[in-house]
């Protein structure tokens, strides 16, 4: 194979634009028929601050076009034929965000536990989820067919539909026409909800072995020996529209870095060539950081690795079923028993709060944009308040009832659902108090500060006793 220099050069190789139209849904690579709904793409690298948030979309035709201009390409989650199963796994470090691109090597060994500890949870529920190395971590995906009775499994558990669909058609763009049934939105809430039960497992098996802490959601750590970093298990996207959420395709152009000079830091990561997301695959690591992610390396890779979601219906059944009877699926069932609120009364429920609360958690409820927007201070607040005997669902509409008031949000809320994303980080974190994979260990005036929710005030608080409270209101 000839040298290739250039993205472009790569991107023109057609078993390269075979690929990515595989992972986007068209069975071996064909230009007819990719299932994911549309595709997003970042080009702009003179923009100043570039993010998959404000990315445009298009059309799945406009493939080529994307390709030729060299853009950063993700695929909706939204599939035309399946439910995806999806998770990421990221390294993320609050006081150098760039060590992923600076440290590449330092940084992957450090994932490796949780990467390993994925695939043997993985395995143990015959789940071949695709795993795709990116500039940061790794996602693992595969897809359940709409024809499964799986998918109705999943669509059981979620009493009604939910809210974000109704407003689907004032979302997605016009020459987007593709129905999204009742039974599809219910199954991708669900599915949300077994991948939760996925990470639980995964960082109950991952914490002991990891150098560094391992989290949900990208929650912020305290301070260690390398900063505050930490891997993270991602399912966030299960708290949003599914219509609105993408991930990035494989064979595709990792860009991150020079697209964000902000949070690279260092002018020579920023301006390094793209890093190719390839399949992990059965090479060793140290290939994959040497040479594994360059042009051609991941051209030829193209020839002979299919990148087809692989279907994991079985698994899925076996997952459902350990779900079923996991602490984590009582705590569901406990949040969706309560219930729900308006915003006014979720309202007065925040004003009935008590006094006495710790400025670290009366801050973000005070000021909700943008402390409440940060999973570390949800985290905090949700610790906080069920030490105090509040119910998780509550919380969740006091959260909700502060995003509803005005605190300058511009037009966030008419494209996200303020009270599904309020319900979701709620529960998740909930979800890992009452199944005993959180034990409260930073729940503590030191970490609150090396985390900034501090605000450094003499307070006279002390949150040890407050973990105690917790700990005791919930696991007597």
């Amino acid at each position: 194979m000839a040298r290739i220099s250039s993205l472009l050069e790569y991107y023109a190789d057609p078993y390269v634009r075979a690929r990515i139209l595989e992972y986007c849904g068209a069975p071996g690579g064909v230009a007819a028929g990719p299932t994911c709904a549309d595709l997003a793409g970042l080009t702009d690298h003179g923009a100043r601050i570039a993010t998959w948030g404000r990315a445009p979309r298009y059309t799945t035709a406009r493939l080529d076009a994307l390709l030729a201009a060299g853009a950063d390409i993700s695929r909706s989650l939204w599939d035309e034929k399946s439910v995806l199963i999806h998770l990421d796994v990221d390294y993320q470090n609050a006081d150098s965000p760039g060590e992923a691109y600076h440290h590449p090597a330092e940084v992957f060994f450090k994932l490796e536990p949780v990467y390993r500890a994925a695939r043997h949870v993985l395995r143990r529920f015959d789940l071949p989820l695709l795993t795709l190395m990116t500039g940061r971590g790794y996602h693992f995906t595969g897809q359940v067919p709409l024809n499964s009775p799986a998918v109705d499994r999943l669509a059981a558990l979620v009493a009604e539909p939910p809210r974000w669909q109704a407003t689907l058609p004032s979302r997605r763009p016009p020459w987007l026409t593709t129905p999204l049934s009742e039974r599809h939105a219910r199954a991708y809430v669900g599915a949300g909800m077994l991948v939760e039960y996925l990470a639980h497992r995964i960082l109950r098996r991952a914490e002991p072995r990891s150098p560094i802490p391992v989290v949900l959601n990208g929650v912020v750590v305290g301070t260690g020996l390398a900063g505050r970093e930490c891997t993270s298990i991602d399912l966030s996207y299960a708290g949003d529209p599914m219509d609105l959420r993408h991930m990035r395709v494989a064979f595709g152009a990792y860009q991150k870095h020079r697209f964000r000079p902000d949070i690279v830091a260092h002018r020579g990561a920023s301006e390094r060539r793209p890093f190719i997301a390839v399949p992990r695959g059965d090479e060793s690591l140290e290939h994959l950081l040497s040479h594994g992610r360059e042009f051609a390396h991941a051209a030829r890779a193209a020839r002979r690795r299919s990148v087809q979601l692989p279907v994991v219906t079985q698994g899925v059944v076996a997952l459902f079923d350990a779900y079923a009877a996991s602490r984590l699926a009582q705590s569901h069932r406990r949040f969706y028993a309560s219930p729900r609120r308006s915003v006014a009364e979720g309202d007065a429920l925040f004003r009935a709060l008590p006094a006495a609360l710790p400025a670290c958690v009366t801050r973000p409820l005070g000021e909700p944009n943008d402390w409440l927007l940060q999973p570390t201070s949800l985290q905090h607040v949700t610790r906080a308040l069920m030490a105090g005997g509040v119910a998780p669902r509550d919380i969740a509409a006091i959260v909700h009832a502060r995003y509803a008031a005005e605190y300058g949000w511009g037009r966030r809320w008419a494209w996200l659902d303020a009270e599904t994303r309020a319900e979701f980080d709620v529960r998740v974190f909930a979800g890992l108090i009452e199944a005993g994979a959180d034990r409260g260990i930073d729940f503590n005036c030191t970490s609150a500060q090396e985390k900034n929710l501090c605000p450094r005030q003499p307070c006279g608080q002390d949150l040890r006793v407050d973990r105690g409270r917790l700990l005791e209101a919930v696991h007597g």
